[in-house]
């Protein structure tokens, strides 16, 4: 049997203003939180357990679970970390709190990837591995741990965010481990902080060894505004090509686009591509959105355009205003007519704006 474990307390300080509101775990893709598309994946293998690790706004989190989860609540634990733990620290504290399987599946709470654990699983066991490392490809390993593999897949190194030129191969930990119960020897004590790439997987591979498995479809690290909109935007191509769309001769849809329950759309208007509106939101008559995430109950008011940009929940956009490239809203913020909300801009959450804003950049909290 397995043990799944899922590390979802950190801060999510690179995704505010979203995450002053919303842990990143529950930050939607299309119509589901990224925690539900992780529950997807590790409930398709059947675990006889489910360890979720959270901190940061775990009321909320718990709340989510406890709802969206509620036939699993017998497999499911919700763990509440005192302190930060890093994401070894986690897993040392459960396995001395509860009794874990002879095979530990962790997996990292801001990941969206298809993967197949059943076949990490089996390789795995097959090869009689103490710990196996997800692997995938990206074109800057900068931000991230870099593996280099040797025959039959073996770690022969491992690089944590190597400097700019110096990094051995393309390869990158993606979040995803499967370990062996006698790894946990090597996980810091109970309630210890510990880091897995830092403390665990470098004396696993030093000692024991470590493999390789490189994930076969898309990946992203929802870390920054612009790995969640390109994660929202991946999801589009690969589950929305089919998406129903509001009738009605007046209105421009071009796919891929996602149209939440109770979306009113506005003759005239433009929709798309790469867009995603969630539920109960109002888009008015002649507005245009392209390439954005509008979370649920938000309005967008007549000839309003935005473009690239995250509109959070309860966001109201007045008319005409126009909101450029890189913009974020948080959650319940209101925009008045008319003003310009100008690239790459952060607007807090519950902020009124009344004037423009025309520096490139600009953070009002």
């Amino acid at each position: 049997m397995v043990s799944v474990i899922i590390l979802a307390g950190g801060y999510a300080t690179r995704l505010r203003p979203l995450t002053f509101t919303k842990p990143k775990p529950l930050l939607p893709i299309l119509n589901k939180a990224v925690i539900d598309w992780i529950l997807d994946s590790v409930t398709a293998i059947k675990p006889s357990s489910i360890f979720l690790s959270v901190r940061y706004m775990s009321e909320l989190i718990e709340k989510h679970i406890n709802h969206r989860w509620a036939s699993l609540m017998g497999i499911i634990n919700v763990v509440r970390e005192d302190k930060p733990l890093g994401d070894g620290g986690p897993v040392s504290y459960i396995a001395s709190n509860y009794k874990l399987d002879d095979i530990i599946v962790v997996f990292n709470g801001d990941v969206f990837t298809r993967v197949n654990l059943e076949e990490v699983i089996n390789e795995h066991v097959s090869k009689g591995a103490l710990a196996t490392i997800c692997l995938t490809q990206v074109s800057d390993v900068s931000q991230y741990g870099v593996v280099t593999l040797g025959k039959d897949n073996l770690v022969t190194g491992f690089v944590e965010k190597p400097e700019p030129g110096s990094a051995p191969s393309n390869l990158i930990n993606a979040g995803i481990y499967v370990f062996s119960k006698e790894a946990l020897r090597y996980f810091p004590k109970p309630g210890e902080f510990g880091k897995l790439a830092l403390d665990v997987l470098p004396r696993i591979i030093k000692d024991r060894g470590a493999y390789g498995y490189a994930l076969k479809g898309y990946w992203y690290d929802i870390g920054t505004v612009s790995s969640y909109l390109d994660a929202n935007f991946r999801a589009l191509d690969e589950y929305c090509r089919d998406c129903p769309m509001p009738n009605g001769n007046d209105v421009s849809i071009k796919p891929p686009v996602f149209i939440g329950e109770g979306v009113s759309i506005g003759p005239g208007a433009e929709v798309g591509p790469y867009v995603v509106i969630l539920p109960n939101s109002k888009i008015g008559a002649h507005s245009r959105i392209k390439y954005s995430v509008i979370m649920d109950n938000t309005t967008v008011e007549r000839g309003a355009y935005v473009d690239l940009a995250v509109l959070g929940s309860d966001v109201f956009v007045g008319r005409w205003a126009r909101i450029e490239k890189g913009v974020v809203v948080g959650d319940g913020s209101y925009i008045s007519d008319h003003v310009l909300i100008n690239r790459d801009s952060i607007i807090g959450p519950f902020r009124e704006v009344n004037q423009s804003v025309y520096e490139v950049g600009k953070i009002l909290l």
